[in-house]
């Protein structure tokens, strides 16, 4: 896989399921391969576990022996950088998603999903943009990351002794604090959130992972101003989000 000329990155890199993965298009095989650290990047893996997985007997395994790792000298790097194919780009997205890392269990999850509609399309004889599936994939990842964030906070919740009025006490803050309607669409549907666009649930997502912090960090004494706490960073965090460009 080496090269004497420089290999120029593939603009905007590889979009998987709404995940961006720097890319290059191999000269000798003239097929996509990914940098390692952006792979990692992507995943939001720490780069040292990334190369601790690639390094491990599980990774070998699956790959069917020990090979060693490509390299490629690209426009990116003065020196040559380490690469990986689209099969080892699956096998890290398994053995990450099996240690619990949520983007990568996200993909995994929903790229069943899209496996299994673009199947039952197939077979009906229904035809849909390439893109179509993207967005599907995207979207469906970010329901899941939801889902993930909000149990996680839940489980915190009833692990800290906060109980269910507790739990609905954080619950409505952070939906208010995303949505400043929440209450009235609660009281039109139980089922509003799964009616929320995509920002909107990224927004509940990112609640709920720092409520999730702040319950986790209390005590029976501190939680109250933890609560405070959280609820003036989460709508830090939105102001940002919301700011013009």
């Amino acid at each position: 896989m080496s090269s004497k000329h420089r290999v120029p990155e593939i603009p905007g890199g590889v979009q998987v399921m709404g995940i961006t993965f720097q890319a290059f298009v191999d000269p000798s095989t003239k097929q996509a391969v990914f940098s390692q650290s952006g792979a990692a990047r992507g995943l939001q893996i720490p780069r040292k576990s990334a190369a601790n997985i690639f390094a491990s007997e599980q990774f070998k395994r699956l790959r069917g022996g020990d090979f060693p790792m490509a390299e490629l000298l690209t426009e990116v790097n003065s020196r040559p950088i380490s690469v990986v194919t689209q099969a080892d780009l699956v096998l890290l997205v398994q053995i990450a998603a099996e240690k619990g890392y949520i983007v990568a269990k996200t993909m995994q999850n929903a790229s069943f999903a899209i496996l299994l509609q673009q199947s039952v399309d197939e077979a009906l004889k229904i035809e849909r943009s390439r893109q179509e599936y993207l967005d599907a994939g995207a979207t469906l990842r970010q329901r899941l990351e939801y889902r993930y964030s909000y149990y996680a906070m839940k489980n915190s919740a009833f692990r800290k002794g906060c109980g269910v009025r507790g739990l609905c006490r954080i619950n409505r803050q952070v939906s208010s604090l995303a949505i400043p309607d929440a209450d009235e669409r609660r009281k039109v549907s139980k089922s509003w959130r799964k009616k929320c666009s995509g920002v909107e649930t990224v927004k509940i997502t990112i609640g709920n992972t720092v409520h999730q912090k702040a319950v986790e960090a209390s005590t029976e004494i501190t939680l109250e101003k933890n609560l405070e706490t959280a609820s003036q960073r989460t709508s830090d965090i939105y102001q940002l989000l919301d700011a013009p460009f």
